[in-house]
């Protein structure tokens, strides 16, 4: 077997990969033991002055995207490690698509193998964005659940923060984010924060306008009293029921219409197997 382009390529990809994972182990004073291979080597590449000046505008948006995701904060060193297990993922990719190429004399693998290596990051800021939209939804779907509680409770004659912290202590930690960023307010308050800065922080890290719209609601309780409070309330549970049911039927289009394919493709198996014998009978 000769080594061709694809074998000098495959070759190359293993010696580069060799000096990274040697120079993360000098840096890391011979200590192996906690190297992530796809991820480790990589981060060490990207965390370049020159090229982290050059990649770090195009990166704004998933850095935007796991602050979302991790409490409104995303630090350099998350960053990169995100950016280098995507660049890490495409680079195993390319190199066992080279190596199978290699061994077959396949030159069509070896170019598949750089469209998968180009597609990985994307793919992973991709699923970056559902995440957040997952999240953005699972939030909205659950608002309207905590004001009917919130709403409840305080006709009931307890006060909007104590409404707010059993609202809290009934669910699960990680069950919602909602009640996970209402939570990180209500310890800011504890804290000494003022209830306005807590809740437009709580606003923020959410990214949600009716999450917004709810805070602004919390605050005309403090500001004109309990009197104003309630029918604001009322009726934004009223609104919210309204968004989540549009939610609701959203999601259920986008069911049936994922269901179109897999239908077609049962109905035209149906249609070879019913016609199948009938044509072979001719």
């Amino acid at each position: 077997m000769m080594i061709g382009w694809i074998g000098i390529c495959c070759v190359m990809l293993l010696v580069l990969y060799a000096v990274l994972i040697s120079r993360v182990a000098v840096a890391r004073k011979g200590r192996l033991g906690g190297i992530k291979p796809l991820v480790d080597p990589f981060i060490y590449v990207l965390a370049v002055r020159t090229i982290a000046d050059r990649i770090e505008p195009l990166l704004i948006r998933p850095r935007y995207a796991l602050a979302q995701l991790n409490g409104g904060t995303c630090s350099r060193d998350r960053l990169l490690s995100f950016a280098g297990e995507s660049v890490g993922l495409g680079y195993a990719a390319w190199l066992a698509f080279g190596c199978v190429a290699w061994v077959t004399d396949n030159d069509s693998l070896a170019v598949l193998g750089i469209v998968v290596c180009v597609c990985v990051p994307l793919l992973r800021a991709r699923e970056l964005r559902n995440r957040v939209a997952m999240r953005r939804q699972r939030i909205v779907m659950e608002l309207p659940e905590l004001l009917g509680k919130l709403l409840l409770i305080v006709n009931a004659g307890d006060t909007v923060l104590r409404a707010l912290t059993r609202c809290v202590e009934q669910q699960p930690p990680g069950r919602n984010p909602l009640y996970d960023e209402l939570k990180s307010a209500l310890a800011a308050m504890k804290r000494g924060e003022s209830m306005a800065a807590a809740l437009e922080e709580m606003g923020r890290r959410c990214a949600v306008p009716e999450v917004k719209l709810f805070a602004s609601t919390l605050l005309i309780n403090a500001r004109r009293g309990g009197e104003v409070f309630v029918p604001a309330l009322r009726e934004l549970t009223r609104q919210m029921w309204e968004k989540r049911k549009a939610a609701v039927r959203t999601l259920g289009e986008q069911a049936s219409s994922k269901l179109v394919f897999p239908l077609t493709l049962v109905f035209l198996c149906i249609m070879v197997l019913v016609g199948a014998p009938a044509l072979l009978m001719f």
